[in-house]
């Protein structure tokens, strides 16, 4: 895809990275700004999946929410780094036929760079619609990477939160997702932590009702913290629009400001 370039929306730098099954791909960098155009210190990374380019999504579903998020430093100096990029997909029958392994692998390849980069310090997967399923499966498979290195139990877990907008958990949407649900909901009988788990979704989704969202939060909950946040008279495709990307942002904030 080609990046906005607004001076609002432009990257602070562009990083090219080879993945396993998908060729190089490029990540956009977007850092923390204090008022004034200074620099913040940084809190830790936010990893962004936007949602399925087979159902018409793409990185610019992620970019206003990511500058949103890195201008918007606390009063004390720091806020988060927010990488966005462009998953490349498979097609919609092979998607979900594969789990959408393909996206999953360049998602946990890309949070492997930041690792590789940054330090594992507080790294948040960020996913929306179609994109939270696929950022879940790949916490889950970094979170196993993570155990079978056999790392010490003091090791700082290699996903330090999750955060959904619109993840797909309606009826419909199981066909299409349902797959996924295990790697965030949990399996029965599972008494492994998991990192803290937020939930934004638009009052009137048209893939998943509140009661369903509530139902799955519920199960969660047995295995870590889990937060929602409903916003008012919106729908499924309203919420991933650039109107709420303020407040999609100002919600990720205040959330991550208490965990």
């Amino acid at each position: 895809m080609t990046m906005r370039t607004s001076k609002h929306l432009k990257p602070d730098s562009t990083h090219s990275i080879t993945t396993t099954n998908a060729g190089a791909i490029n990540a956009h960098i977007f850092e923390p700004k204090l008022p004034g155009e200074g620099s913040a210190s940084v809190r830790g990374t936010i990893v962004t999946v936007h949602p399925w380019a087979a159902l018409g999504g793409g990185e610019h579903n992620t970019i206003g929410i990511a500058r949103h998020i890195t201008n918007s430093s606390s009063k004390l100096g720091h806020g988060w780094r927010v990488i966005t990029f462009s998953l490349k997909s498979s097609g919609a029958v092979w998607g979900i036929c594969s789990a959408h392994s393909y996206e999953v692998q360049q998602t946990v390849d890309v949070v492997n760079w930041v690792v590789e980069k940054y330090g594992t310090e507080n790294i948040v997967l960020f996913g929306s619609s179609a994109g939270a399923p696929i950022a879940g499966t790949a916490m889950a498979q970094l979170l196993q990477q993570q155990e079978k290195k056999q790392q010490p139990k003091s090791e700082n877990s290699i996903i330090s939160a999750y955060i959904a907008v619109g993840y797909t958990f309606g009826n419909f949407a199981t066909l299409g997702f349902g797959r996924h649900f295990v790697s965030v909901v949990g399996s029965s009988g599972d008494q492994t932590t998991q990192p803290p788990k937020l939930f934004i979704m638009g009052e009137r989704d048209e893939f998943t009702t509140f009661r369903q969202l509530e139902q799955m939060a519920q199960k969660m909950k047995a295995n870590g913290e889990v937060a929602t946040e409903i916003v008012a008279d919106v729908g499924h495709f309203e919420l991933e629009s650039s109107t709420y990307d303020p407040l999609v942002a100002k919600m990720v904030m205040n959330w991550l400001d208490k965990v």
